[in-house]
Order: structure tokens, then sequence, then C-alpha cells
């Protein structure tokens, strides 16, 4: 990405000035012709499982041919690959030319804008002049005022796992931040809820879903036979049909599930996206960072963006199965998530960490993460990975984890 692009989005911060509704998102776009007006949805909301699902599904609206937008966050490696159209990011000429569209907009009032605003607002421009005949959309935070849920069209709502996380703004309870999901509910619009839930969240959803008169649907596991996970991924029977994931970790059959029951839906108005194609879209789609296994051996480097502790607790459940020695853990989290705790399910199983800090805003101190392992010393940024590596060996295992700000952080120093 080019410097003028970083220097214009370098003067908002992530998440401006606070909202209590969408008047301030509403006006932008209005400003600039209400683009996501022409375009049908797909919106996903919850506390984990997003970003998977969202790959699956686009994934599948793509291989059955339809030309579909998908916007996710954040961004793993570069800005760019938070919104693409049929898997391909959006390039910086493109960028550049819509920023300029924008630039006049948002420097014209002093409204504190977010970078999520503008990036939402950059994809749903590009979306609607590529003529997008579908868009999955991911919220950045929560859902009832997240600026995604300005959209009108929208085909079918999905909320992922919920369980606590961005408590300060969220709510401190599962029925407040479930609260905040449900919020991206439209009037009968069908809702898919992931179905290992906490009860109290299902609660608040089936209240909503039926205060909206939308039909919700919540995938029976009792259907889920024969499931099955290693390093190549998972498979499993889900009815009478077996499905396959390319991303490993059991949890990526629940998504994968949610995923299936979405995709009944969706089916409807999109009568391409048949079984047999949703299935090979779950096959094939694969999530940077999301339990991303990028060498199998000598030693086996697994890169994983959990952050919170269900997240964490999912990528553990995944680690435990795991023969090689030593386990070795490049370590970092953000200051906002509730770190302690989740370092409490990997730490375990995990007998040399490294800890880093300072590769994004609010970062834990590196010695206050290194209290939580067993074994663990502080390093640098610069020379982590060198002794990480050289320490996890040939029989090891290299664990990158914590933040999904650290792949591309770590990136600037091993290229």
């Amino acid at each position: 990405m080019n410097g003028e692009i970083i220097n214009f989005l370098d003067r908002y911060t992530k998440s401006g000035t606070p909202v209590k509704d969408l008047s301030r998102f509403s006006s932008l776009m209005h400003k600039l012709g209400d683009p996501q007006d022409h375009l049908k949805f797909v919106h996903i909301a919850g506390t984990n499982g997003k970003g998977s699902a969202a790959r699956m599904l686009a994934n599948s609206l793509t291989l059955a041919g339809y030309r579909t937008g998908e916007f996710t966050s954040p961004f793993i490696y570069t800005y760019n690959d938070r919104i693409k159209i049929n898997g391909n990011e959006i390039p910086d000429s493109e960028l550049s030319r819509i920023i300029g569209i924008i630039r006049p907009v948002i420097e014209s009032d002093i409204t504190g804008y977010s970078q999520f605003e503008i990036t939402n607002a950059i994809a749903f421009i590009w979306f609607a002049e590529q003529k997008c005949d579908i868009v999955v959309l991911e919220t950045g935070m929560g859902g009832l005022c997240d600026s995604t849920n300005i959209i009108k069209d929208n085909v079918c709502s999905v909320i992922m796992s919920i369980s606590y996380d961005h408590t300060a703004i969220l709510g401190d309870t599962i029925e407040k931040i479930a609260f905040q999901k449900a919020g991206i509910i439209k009037d009968e619009c069908p809702v898919v809820l992931y179905p290992d839930n906490p009860p109290a969240a299902k609660e608040v959803v089936e209240k909503y879903a039926a205060i909206h008169g939308s039909k919700l649907y919540i995938p029976e596991t009792e259907k889920i036979r024969l499931p099955k996970t290693g390093t190549d991924g998972c498979s499993f029977f889900y009815g009478l049909r077996e499905y396959h994931t390319a991303m490993p970790g059991i949890h990526q059959i629940n998504n994968a599930v949610t995923v299936i029951e979405a995709g009944a839906v969706i089916r409807k108005k999109f009568p391409r996206l048949k079984e047999n194609i949703l299935a090979q879209g779950i096959a094939t789609a694969v999530m940077p960072s999301r339990c991303q296994i990028i060498r199998k051996k000598s030693p086996m480097i697994i890169i994983d963006g959990a952050h919170n502790p269900d997240g964490m607790h999912a990528l553990s459940e995944f680690i435990k199965t795991l023969p090689q020695y030593p386990k070795v853990m490049i370590c970092g989290m953000s200051a906002d998530k509730d770190w302690e705790r989740s370092l409490s399910y990997i730490a375990p199983y995990i007998d040399k960490a490294f800890c880093i800090d300072g590769f994004c805003p609010k970062t834990v101190f590196a010695p206050k993460l290194a209290a939580c392992f067993s074994d663990a010393e502080s390093a640098s940024l610069s020379n982590v990975y060198r002794k990480a590596y050289v320490y996890a060996g040939k029989t090891g295992l290299l664990l990158i984890g914590g933040s999904l700000y650290i792949p591309s952080a770590l990136k600037k120093f091993s290229n």
C-alpha cells in the first residue's frame, strides 16, 4: 500500500469518537450516494468464527458463479485484504481512487470518523461499482451500532459464537453482548445461529428474532456424525452428506454446520449455491491466521490470531492433540482483552514462550505475559522469530498467536 494511502488513514483512529446509533455513518454514506442500497448482503456477527464463516460462504458463492464481495476485519498482512471480490484484494489504484472520492466529504466536517467507517465506506463504493451480486459482510464490533448495520437488503443474518470480548463497549454480561450481536437481525430476514452458544445468548437471539418476525435456524448438532480433526483439517457427516474443512480445529465443524444452514437459506434467492458447491467451498476455504499451518514439520509452524478466552480455548484443544515437542509459542496480546484468562487455557501446553509487545497499540507488557507461562522470556520483534524457530528445532511446534496483528508485524522483520 502506498504512502499516500497510509498517511490518509493514519489521520483517523481505529474506533473514532464513540457512537450511540448509526446516524454518523448513515449521513456519510448518504453524502456518497448510498452505494450499499444497490447491494444484497449476508451479514455476519459474533465474537469468534466470523472470519472463518465469511470465508467459507464467500468462497462458496464465488464457486457458484456469483460476483461476491467480502468485507472482513482486521487486516492480516495488508490493509487491502479486508476488501475482496471473488477472493481478490482491492488494488492500491482502486483504493487511492475511492479515497479521492471520500476525502473531500469527510474532511469538510469535524465528525470523528473511525478507520473502520472509512474502510467500510470504501468497500461499499467498490462493491457497488463492481456490481457484486452479493456481499458477505462481517461486522467490526458488536452489530447494533456497527457501521455495517446500515444495510437494507439482507438475505441472511448469521450470528456466530458469542462470548466475552470488547466488554467496555458491548457490555459486561453475555446477555448485553448478545443484544449487541442480535442488533443485525432485520425484519422478516432469516437468522442462523451458531449451535454451541451459552443458553443466555441463545435466549436473547431467539427473543429478537421473534420481535422482528425472523425465522431462526440453529444447526442440529445431533446430525453431526463421525467428526475427525487433524493437521489437514476436519471431516464429518452432517445429515446424509460428508463434509471436509481445510481449516483444522474441532471448532471449525461448528463453524461449517452454521455455514451449511446459512447456505440453505441463501440458496432460496441464489439457487446456483447448490449443496455440492457449498461443500466444495467449505472444503477449500482458507483464512489466514485461523489455526493456519504454514509449515508441517522441522518444525511445524502454526499461526492463530486467537485473542480472547474462547478463541484461545479452541486453539488449546487442537494444540494438545499434536505430538510435536517442544511446543514453543511467540505470544503477544492486547491489554484490552482478557489476556490472563486467555493464556490460562494455552499455557499448560506450551513448553517455552517468547513474549513480545509493541506490535500494535495497547499491547500487554511482555514480562507480564511471560509470568503466565512455566518457562518464558521477553523478546524483541526483530529477533523473536529466529529465537523461537531455533528453540523449536526439527521435532517441535512453533505457535504464533495471541493477536491478529502479530503476523503483519513479524513479516516486516522476516522479509
